[in-house]
């Protein structure tokens, strides 16, 4: 598949825009929600992600970061100043939405805290095990891979879980990531009840193989002590397509029961369960109309303070099998055509723009905050 010409996407966004402003003119009463969904993908107008430790203390089955390049045997050890001066001048260039990714930030907190006096937004992911300074202002997600003890060693090499939750029980900042798989589905229940009882949000990611895990699979690889001790073709964390449909009714059900922890929206969950790829593909297999996609260098750095060459935050995903919830929320910023088709398309579009914010903004910026049950109740009903 060859990627789409300019022409076909200026009449792609004129015939957008046209949907747009035709259904505000009939439905007046969504224009507020409109600005706010305006007001959140704002934040996230100039990304960049930042590599910030190559050293991580787990070691997961299929890890991302070290299993999927190079960029971890990379000399990170710059001097502080080094960190402080670059993303000083990061800020200068106007950097709105700061990720911090690696092997394990949080074993690297004196570059958060440099980070925290430059960019008005920030996300760090991270596995939970190790709290962040209460000084540290920006979203926390904590990685989940699994529900109890004995899933989580086999899946992590230790009980995790547990530990993050008591790091961060009650902690505004931080949300419980948990990567659903094929072998964790029956979990979330679990998981979203003791997020409620700890008082920690939780959101969803699902689980997506890298092309080095599949082609492990595909050699039948003996197993190690690192990150691929227990897969084989026919035990692994992949999704089959019954997966998906009874992974969708699970998390469905978790948003209902538990409204107040669990960030997540029906209609997210809804494109990320149906079977088959989620994105457009060229010809290589890489995905063209995914927005994780890393097109500008500047996007990217590595620990030595260098651009990054890499497709996405997860270089090594298969694209065709991708559900990670970086790029799946990224590609939500700008509605299809089918989103502005007809009034209940378009607010199942800006009830994924509020969820995304919560997600990924802290603090709740005040355009969110002013989301209320109420809203939700009268659209429901001019929906009947």
């Amino acid at each position: 598949m060859s990627l789409p010409s300019s022409s076909s996407h200026s009449h792609n966004a004129r015939q957008l825009s046209q949907a747009i402003l035709r259904l505000l003119k009939q439905n007046p009463d969504l224009k507020p929600r409109y600005q706010r969904a305006k007001d959140t993908v704002r934040a996230f107008r100039n990304p960049a992600f930042y590599e910030m430790e190559t050293r991580c203390n787990l070691k997961c089955e299929g890890c991302y970061y070290f299993e999927g390049g190079d960029t971890w045997k990379i000399n990170g050890n710059r001097p502080l100043s080094d960190w402080q001066h670059f993303f000083s001048q990061e800020a200068e260039r106007g950097v709105t939405m700061a990720y911090f990714v690696g092997a394990e930030p949080a074993l690297a907190q004196e570059r958060l805290l440099a980070a925290a006096e430059h960019f008005p937004w920030g996300n760090i992911g991270t596995n939970g095990t190790i709290p962040l300074d209460k000084d540290i202002p920006y979203r926390i997600g904590v990685s989940v891979w699994a529900g109890d003890d004995n899933s989580d060693r086999l899946l992590r090499g230790a009980s995790v879980f547990r530990k993050a939750l008591g790091n961060y029980a009650g902690d505004s900042r931080a949300i419980m990531l948990f990567t659903v798989s094929s072998q964790t589905i029956n979990q979330v229940p679990e998981v979203a009840r003791l997020c409620y009882e700890h008082g920690v949000e939780l959101t969803y990611n699902l689980y997506s193989p890298t092309h080095s895990y599949l082609n492990k699979l595909a050699r039948h690889q003996q197993h190690d002590d690192k990150f691929f001790r227990f897969s084989d073709l026919t035990h692994s964390p992949m999704f089959s397509d019954d997966d998906l449909h009874r992974t969708r009714e699970i998390l469905g059900a978790s948003i209902e029961d538990y409204p107040e922890t669990v960030a997540y929206c029906q209609e997210y969950n809804d494109l990320m369960c149906q079977p088959g790829p989620r994105y457009q593909l060229d010809d290589q297999g890489i995905a063209i109309n995914c927005h994780s996609r890393v097109i500008d260098p500047m996007k990217y750095y590595t620990c030595d303070l260098e651009p990054g060459q890499v497709k996405c935050g997860t270089p090594d995903i298969d694209c065709s099998q991708c559900r990670m919830y970086s790029g799946g929320w990224s590609s939500r910023f700008t509605p299809s055509l089918q989103d502005v088709s007809c009034r209940e398309a378009f607010i199942g579009w800006l009830n994924t723009i509020d969820t995304l914010g919560r997600i990924f903004l802290y603090p709740r910026p005040a355009w969110l905050q002013q989301e209320s049950a109420t809203s939700r109740a009268a659209e429901a009903s001019a929906l009947e």
